[in-house]
């Protein structure tokens, strides 16, 4: 998710702010456009899309 202008990762919450040099790729789920930092794109890829949280569950852990 985008929070101003701070990407936010989808699976493990990581933030373009305390990773500066970390690489988001867009991404759908559920109809809701997502982020997800390139570290945990390999989760989604041989895994399962259960592991993305929605923005709203994000948003909840980082009580926003």
């Amino acid at each position: 998710m985008e929070i101003n202008n701070v990407q936010v990762c989808n699976v493990c919450l990581r933030t373009s702010e305390e990773s500066p040099n970390a690489v988001f790729i867009k991404a759908m789920k559920g109809g809701e456009e997502i982020h997800v930092c390139t570290g945990c794109i390999p989760h989604i890829i041989h895994g399962s899309g259960d592991v993305a949280k929605s923005n709203a569950q994000v948003a909840a852990e980082l009580n926003r």
